[in-house]
């Protein structure tokens, strides 16, 4: 079993002492394996919210979780040990430095297995593990993490959260800032991680391109409300959804402005540039 939302609402105090919903009446079920999932929505459609939920962050006004057998409601459970249940879904923060306060890399990326009770020696080899796993060389272990670029810093503050071995991973916005080169480098290990080690994974995004090309569900929130839950490619069909909450992919809206420009016949659901450019070349042969 993993994460299970059953009806589950949040609602925060404005500075008018007025109650607002960020969430409204969620039912959603994450497994504890093989999922690769795109959570979007426009700013303030509760995506983060709805992530904080999924680690017990925060907890429901109303409605309840689920999150591996232990049952989350409004009130703090005296009963549920609540660090376990973070160490199974690891929450990664849009902004790294959050998460970094260490004076050296190792040392921040045992910070969480160490928090966790894990001896100091298996602690330091569960970072090492996960710092070359994200990317990073020997050469960063000693490294100040205010010192590095800020991709660098997104890996590391990765690094921390895997070195808790989570059975799923959360992640907020991790390719905001970056350019498409430095997304697709990060796209490339969250896949990796989540094809060698079976992990779910959860990101939150608002990358079009990266949603149709990447993963296998999306979510889609609207005002604090799931609208669509599925495959990417059912959504991306679906037009007055998209027309009216999100936006196309590149590869799709390149593909209808030529259909529409040059009257062409493209088959405009292609992911890829290279599947772009395939289909332009096989409507003017």
């Amino acid at each position: 079993m993993g994460i299970r939302f059953n009806e589950v609402s949040y609602t925060y105090n404005s500075f008018s002492d007025m109650e607002a919903s960020a969430i409204y009446k969620i039912s959603l079920d994450i497994k504890e394996k093989d999922e690769f999932i795109a959570l979007v929505g426009h700013t303030g459609s509760g995506k983060t919210t709805l992530a904080k939920h999924m680690n017990a962050l925060i907890f429901p006004t109303s409605g309840y979780m689920e999150i591996f057998g232990k049952k989350i409601e409004h009130k703090r459970n005296k009963k549920i040990k609540y660090n376990d249940i973070r160490q199974n879904v690891g929450l990664v923060f849009q902004f790294p430095e959050y998460q970094l306060f260490e004076e050296t890399v190792l040392k921040d990326v045992m910070f969480g297995p160490m928090n966790f009770h894990i001896d100091k020696e298996e602690a330091k080899e569960l970072a090492m593990n996960a710092i070359r796993l994200v990317g990073l060389d020997e050469s960063y272990f000693e490294r100040n993490p205010y010192n590095l670029s800020g991709g660098e810093k997104k890996r590391v503050s990765i690094a921390g959260i895997l070195a808790m071995d989570p059975k799923i991973l959360v992640l907020d916005e991790p390719t905001s800032g970056l350019d498409p080169a430095g997304k697709r480098v990060l796209m490339e290990l969250f896949l990796n991680i989540h094809e060698t080690t079976n992990k779910t994974v959860v990101i939150i995004t608002h990358d079009m391109d990266l949603v149709y090309e990447y993963f296998n569900r999306v979510i889609v929130m609207n005002e604090g409300e799931k609208i669509y839950e599925g495959e990417p490619e059912k959504l991306f069909r679906n037009s007055a959804l998209i027309e009216e909450y999100l936006d196309y992919p590149n590869s799709i809206k390149v593909l209808k402005h030529l259909n529409k420009t040059l009257k062409l016949d493209l088959d405009v659901f292609k992911k890829t540039a290279d599947d772009v450019l395939a289909e332009i070349k096989k409507a003017v042969k």
